[in-house]
Formats: C-alpha cells, structure tokens, sequence
C-alpha cells in the first residue's frame, strides 16, 4: 500500500513524521510532499521515505498522478483548503483522501479565511475524543463544526503521541542540569513560529518563582527560548537555567522528567506534558484585535476543564500563579489528581489513526466491489 503524506509548516511535519514512521513499521510504502524548503532538514535522516519537494498544487497534483498512492493525508488540511484546485473538487482524488488536523478551526467565520476540502472521506483530528467534545460550542466551548463536517471527524489522540520515558533518563538530565535531590525542576518555554515570543509569560514565571524562592521553596527553572528581548535583571537568577533550544527528542526527556510545566498556549508542548503526566500551567495571551481576541484562551480552555492542566491570563495576579505553581510542585494530591486526569485522557493517535485507515481502506473496497450489483438493482427499479 502507497501512501502519500503532504505537510505545509514544521509543526504538520513532524506529525506527519510520526504517523509516517508508525506507518512504515508495517511495511507500508511511505511517501512525502513538503510544501516548504526549509521543512526538508525535519526528514533528513529518514532515508527510507521518498521525499518530493512540492510548493504549489499543481507540482502536489503531478506527484499524485506519477506516483498514484493509495492514501492521500493532507496535514492541517484547511490550509490547503485555500486553494481553489482543492476545495473546487477539480484534484485528483486517491481512493483514500483524508485531512489531519490538530484545531478545531473548521470553516468557522469568527477565525478562518479557509475552506473546507469537502471531497476528503475524513478528518482525523489530532485531539482526545474528550477534548474535541469539550470544544465544541454545543458543549460550553466555542468551537462551531457544521454538521456535515461534524459526522466526518474522528478525534483519534496525540500524534505524536510521546510514550513517557524510562525513570532511568531521570538522574541524567537532571544531573546535567546540576539539579539537586532536594529541588523542584520547573520547564518553561514560551516561543514558537504561530505564537511569537510570550516575554510576558516569562516575567509571569519569574515574579512567581522569585516570590517562593524568598520563601525558601527550593526551586530551579530551566527556560527554552530566545533572550534577545527579555530583562536582563531577570536572567541573571540564581535559580534559574537557560538553553536557546534543544533537538526535539531531548526536548520531550527533558520536559518529562521536571516536575512542572509553564509555558504558553502551544498545543505541542501540551500534548508532551500531558503524556508525559507532568502537571502543566499554560499563561494564556488574550489579544485585543478581534475576532482572535479569545482564540488561544478558547484552545486552551477544553483541557483546563477535563483538569490536564491550570490556566492563567497575562493579567493573572502574581500570587494567585504563585500559589498554584507551589501547589502542583509540593502539594502530592494536587499533583497526583492532574496525573490521573492526564493518563485517562492520553492515546496513542498513531495506533489508532492507523487503525482507522486501514478500515476506511477495507470499506472502500467493499463499496466499490457493490457498484455492479447496485447499478444492476438500479436498473431494475426504472
């Protein structure tokens, strides 16, 4: 079986890298559509993927045509949704063609100038069952899926999913940090290409920890992120550890051996914590403009009320963030009642999505092994 994996940005591409590499394992063939240049460094080292380099949809449509893949999974598919050769229904359509997205931002005016690619068999959405649910504005979100979209979506979990590691890794990283026993590791990390620079969730952080620290909480920060911009008072913390980036694996081992998680409104580094049932506090920036005004604290919000996670805005009151990083640190039940939220919620989305494919593909065959039979019955009927 030929599959056909096309992703736009670094964040699609490494889901499509995991669901690939899943898929590979069963000795399917893989192939790769990258939209951007800069995103082929992401599959440099995966030589058993052939990777096309297809930046308009008329060089997508070519690869689809020569090469005549089975499955067609197109990653954050409203996006492609923007061009008129996919949602015209004028592109040549595999006998599998589904969309892989990780938001709920599915034709609805308030956010997105995309449109539905109305001729993909399903979505997959990147989301526990739960958590898309949640979302949902007939549910107390504020997400609007129409209906004849709704019945095509299928919330499968995480991908990647991000198995949680071995304790073993635990005294390695925090030895390289030079973490003591005794100590509390907090993770943070407020960049990211959609998001910008979250300084003030940084000085959130800082406010916070300093306040405990004074109160003799024995507490290091290690910080992922740009400094250019950031208060230079504020860096210079004793507690505090500083890295500009890390390869994304030593990113996840890091991030699953602290002990709590403070970061922005990114669903990637959510998803880690979560699997790897590290307590998380997202800071939330609401903005101004409209209509996003409230966009990532809407994201944001479902996994706050299934309890993965705590919540807070850019104008939350130090002490109050303060109280509830001491709590989520020292505080064993509240600790232990986020983890037990955190592993009922997590799934392996590549298990699954795969799962669901190889069904979707299995009823497809069946549908077209009836046409004779049904055209014959049709004309039976006239």
């Amino acid at each position: 079986m030929k599959y056909l994996f096309v992703a736009r940005g670094p964040g699609e591409t490494g889901q499509a890298r995991a669901l690939a590499k899943y898929t590979s394992k069963k000795e399917e063939e893989i192939l790769f559509a990258l939209h951007q240049e800069k995103n082929l460094h992401f599959l440099s080292t995966d030589k058993e993927f052939k990777v096309f380099l297809t930046e308009t949809p008329e060089k997508l449509k070519k690869i689809i045509e020569e090469k005549k893949p089975e499955v067609l999974l197109l990653f954050n598919s409203k996006m492609w949704g923007n061009y008129p050769e996919f949602y015209e229904n004028t592109f040549p359509k595999p006998p599998l063609a589904i969309g892989i997205d990780s938001n709920w931002l599915f034709n609805n005016k308030r956010y997105s100038k995309y449109k539905f690619i109305e001729w993909l068999d399903k979505y997959l959405v990147l989301f526990p069952e739960k958590i898309f649910n949640l979302g949902l504005k007939e549910n107390g979100g504020d997400f609007f899926v129409p209906k004849k979209i709704l019945r095509k979506i299928i919330p499968v979990g995480f991908i990647p999913s991000y198995q949680k590691p071995s304790r073993k890794t635990a005294p390695e990283i925090k030895e390289k940090y030079k973490i003591k026993r005794e100590e509390k590791f907090i993770f943070s990390y407020f960049g990211g290409l959609g998001a910008g620079h979250r300084v003030f969730a940084f000085n959130n952080l800082i406010s916070a920890v300093d306040g405990l620290v004074k109160k003799e909480r024995k507490i290091k920060v290690l910080y992922i992120g740009p400094t250019d911009n950031l208060d230079p008072k504020k860096l210079k913390k004793g507690w505090l550890l500083k890295k500009d980036s890390l390869p994304a694996d030593e990113y996840f081992l890091t991030l699953a051996q602290a002990d709590l998680v403070f970061q922005h409104q990114g669903m990637v580094t959510l998803a880690q914590a979560i699997s790897g049932r590290v307590p998380v506090i997202c800071n939330v920036h609401i903005l101004e403009d409209e209509p996003l005004r409230k966009l990532h604290f809407w994201e944001v919000l479902p996994f706050k009320r299934a309890g993965v996670c705590e919540m807070f805005s850019k104008s939350t009151k130090i002490s109050k963030i303060a109280k509830t990083i001491d709590e989520l640190l020292f505080n064993t039940k509240k600790r232990k009642e986020m983890q037990k939220k955190q592993k009922l919620l997590w799934e392996n989305g590549e298990e699954k999505a795969f799962k669901i494919i190889k069904k979707l593909l299995k009823e497809n065959r069946r549908d077209k092994s009836l046409l004779p039979l049904r055209s014959a019955v049709a004309e039976l009927d006239k």
